[in-house]
Order: C-alpha cells, then sequence, then structure tokens
C-alpha cells in the first residue's frame, strides 16, 4: 500500500510540474509548491456532533484545507468564497475542509450560522495541533496565520501552500483542482 502511496505521489508531483508556471501565476502569486513526500497531519479534528477524527477521513478526495479563525477579518472575506467552492466542486471529489482554529465548535458553529455558510462542514482543530503541524513544516513556523490554504491530493501528499486569500471562484483555480482529482 505504501508503494501505491509513492507512486501516486510520484505522479501527481509529474503531472504538476508539466503544469505551465503561467497556469499557477493565474490561480493566484501566493501558492507555492510543497515539497514532495510532505504529508497531511493526522492529529485528531472534532465534528459538530463530537465525533473525533482526522483529516484522513477525506482521503481519495482533492483537499483545500483552510485554517481559519472567528476573529479573521480576512477569513470573513475567504469563508463565503470557500462555501461557494464547496458547493460547486460537490461530486467532483474536492472537498473544502474549513478546519477551526477557535476554543469551541459552539464559536464555529455560531459564525457559519451567522454568515449562512452552509456548504462548510464545522470541523475544529481544538488543539490546534494540525495547525502547527502544517505551519511548522511547511512554513518553518509555530505561528498559525490566517487564513492559510493547503492543496492535499487523493492519497493526502500536501501538493500546495497558499497564505492569504485566493479567487477559489475563479476558473484556474477551480481548474487545477479539477485536474489534481483527474489523477
Amino acid at each position: 500500500m505504501r508503494l501505491l502511496a509513492t507512486i501516486a505521489a510520484a505522479l501527481c508531483a509529474l503531472t504538476l510540474s508539466l503544469t505551465p508556471a503561467s497556469a499557477l501565476d493565474s490561480f493566484a502569486k501566493n501558492v507555492v509548491m510543497s515539497d514532495i513526500g510532505a504529508t497531511i497531519p493526522l492529529e485528531d479534528i472534532e465534528y459538530a456532533d463530537g465525533r473525533k477524527g482526522t483529516l484522513k477521513d477525506f482521503e481519495g478526495n482533492v483537499m483545500v484545507v483552510t485554517l481559519w479563525q472567528v476573529n479573521c477579518p480576512f477569513c470573513h472575506k475567504e469563508l463565503p468564497v470557500l462555501d461557494r467552492l464547496s458547493r460547486d466542486m460537490e461530486g467532483e471529489n474536492v472537498k473544502v475542509i474549513a478546519l477551526g482554529l477557535d476554543q469551541s465548535m459552539s464559536q464555529i458553529q455560531g459564525f457559519l450560522d451567522q454568515k449562512q455558510l452552509t456548504s462548510l462542514t464545522p470541523i475544529m482543530d481544538s488543539e490546534k495541533i494540525n495547525g502547527s503541524l502544517f505551519s511548522i513544516e511547511h512554513f518553518g513556523s509555530f505561528t498559525i496565520a490566517t487564513p492559510t490554504s493547503f492543496i492535499v491530493d487523493k492519497s493526502g501528499n500536501v501538493i500546495a501552500r497558499v497564505w492569504g486569500l485566493v479567487d477559489w471562484d475563479g476558473d484556474p483555480a477551480r481548474d487545477f483542482l479539477r485536474d489534481l482529482a483527474a489523477i
């Protein structure tokens, strides 16, 4: 099984290396390709119903994992766009995971309800361990800047990282995700 994951990661890397730089630039200037072999952290996340899980729950789909907080003004701008991305790409093997770094699920659920963001599943990184591991591995820092997004292939390999806002509504971003889902 490990051999299959390695082969899949190599194919993803090869496919993405053939992607013209202009395609990534038109996606967003702040998208940075990750090192080959970087994988998602597998620490506990919490769902609104109290269940525990990990990001591995979403394996088999391309993931856009965004770290966010209720008190982040830039997150207020990006979350509605991520909600549309989640709704519009349903059924295309792309999952948007808005990983809340707040201290309670009620804060996260309350914010999503207030903003009528119904396509995002309330998920909490209550101990901020996943966010910390992402930040350390991909930015070399314990500091978690929000919003920060990670694009993950279907095998759980982190393909790219994004610090700040992205036009997830644009064709270049969606085409990038669709191409990754097709691999």
